[in-house]
């Protein structure tokens, strides 16, 4: 790549806008002769130069070379005769980064010399800090917020987003659009997995109204899962389907396409942002989300819960998706019907103040008789879209893995 760089640099104009830049130590020390006798040739004869000219240059300024130095030199000249020129922009974004590199090893030479007493050391890293920090910083930060009304109503707009389909849920808060990040908690066997399976499957789901959606699984399986979101589809039961496939496929087959489940248990946000990037989705389920691998050193678990949201809200705008991230309920939301995000398992505040939206799922005690309770309480706690806070009741389908009025 250097004596492609090279190459690039033989052009004036490149030269002179790189040149704030450009470095003698970026270069290896066979290249970097040819690099100050090209530096010396753009500032007398300011115009391109050929591989040749540099030749000749050398010639004059080495009259005593011997024939093996000479040799060596015009070999060089050679391979950068013969060498592919890089595209400017793509020269100038190297020597940048370069540059950069460059920086941070006086940087950190200057720190072991304070380290080893230098009293002097401070202030040329003081002085190489002011000289530096202007070119150092980016300054490409692209266009600011639009000021078109019409734009800013349309990106908050309902139809921007994927409805819920419970009825007197979506009557309150319509749905989850692009960049947005919700969290839906309960207690173990409540039925949160249901609630995004009936969210995603269900009849007027995500998937019907032509969203795709990637469902990430590191708890239970997802081949269970599937069979789970082909029962919401269908409205059949898992013996139903059993009896009569063919018709469960039938009926899935609509929204077949749309839905793609992945088991996730090794997977850190690194693999799931690839992930995303291949295959593009509109909505992403984490079931469980508090389960992904995060890199880091972290003193608390709470710290390494509320980094891993704040990451996950940034995967969601950066892939342009609706996010919904499901999660424990704490040991106090126990057979309560009315709960709110003080009551999220982990970092309460962490999670909390990441997420747009918070559904939290609540329900009876546990009946004493062999009748359960399908009653069920969807408590809206924080909620960035609509502003509504409040309870919904409905009833769950365990046999079918739907939410109904």
């Amino acid at each position: 790549m250097e004596i492609q760089l090279i190459k690039t640099l033989l052009n004036n104009n490149t030269y002179l806008n790189t040149k704030p830049r450009l470095r003698q130590s970026i270069f290896s020390d066979e290249l970097a002769q040819i690099y100050n006798l090209l530096g010396k040739a753009h500032t007398k004869y300011e115009t391109d130069i050929k591989p040749d000219d540099l030749y000749s240059l050398w010639l004059t300024d080495n009259p005593v070379a011997t024939t093996a130095e000479i040799n060596d030199f015009r070999d060089l000249v050679d391979q950068l005769k013969y060498a592919d020129k890089i595209t400017d922009t793509i020269a100038t974004d190297v020597i940048e980064s370069l540059w950069r590199r460059e920086i941070g090893r006086d940087i950190a030479n200057l720190g072991i010399n304070m380290s080893e007493g230098d009293t002097t050391a401070m202030g040329n890293l003081i002085s190489l800090l002011e000289r530096t920090k202007d070119s150092y910083m980016p300054d490409d930060f692209g266009e600011p917020t639009t000021d078109d009304i019409y734009e800013l109503l349309a990106e908050t707009s309902n139809d921007n987003r994927w409805q819920f389909n419970i009825e007197t849920l979506s009557r309150n808060v319509y749905g989850i659009g692009p960049a947005e990040f919700g969290i839906i908690f309960a207690r173990p066997e409540t039925g949160k997995s249901a609630l995004a399976i009936s969210f995603c499957a269900a009849p007027g789901g995500f998937a019907q109204q032509g969203a795709k959606v990637l469902y990430l699984g590191n708890e239970e399986k997802t081949t269970r899962t599937k069979l789970r979101a082909i029962q919401a589809c269908s409205g059949m039961t898992r013996e139903q389907i059993a009896d009569n496939p063919d018709l469960a496929v039938s009926k899935y087959l609509s929204i077949q396409d749309r839905i793609i489940m992945k088991d996730v248990q090794e997977w850190d946000l690194d693999t799931i942002n690839g992930y995303c990037e291949k295959i593009k989705p509109d909505v992403i389920i984490i079931d469980q989300a508090d389960k992904i691998n995060i890199s880091g050193n972290y003193n608390a678990s709470h710290e390494r819960i509320r980094e891993l949201y704040r990451s996950l809200r940034e995967l969601a705008k950066r892939h342009d998706c609706a996010l919904l991230g499901i999660s424990q309920a704490s040991a106090d939301a126990d057979g309560r019907t009315r709960i709110d995000f003080s009551m999220l398992e982990g970092s309460k505040t962490g999670k909390a103040a990441e997420a747009d939206l918070i559904i939290g799922v609540g329900k009876h005690n546990a009946a004493e008789d062999d009748n359960p309770d399908h009653t069920r309480f969807i408590n809206i706690s924080k909620n960035k879209l609509s502003g509504y806070h409040g309870c919904v009741i409905c009833n769950i389908e365990p046999e079918v893995s739907r939410y109904v009025v």
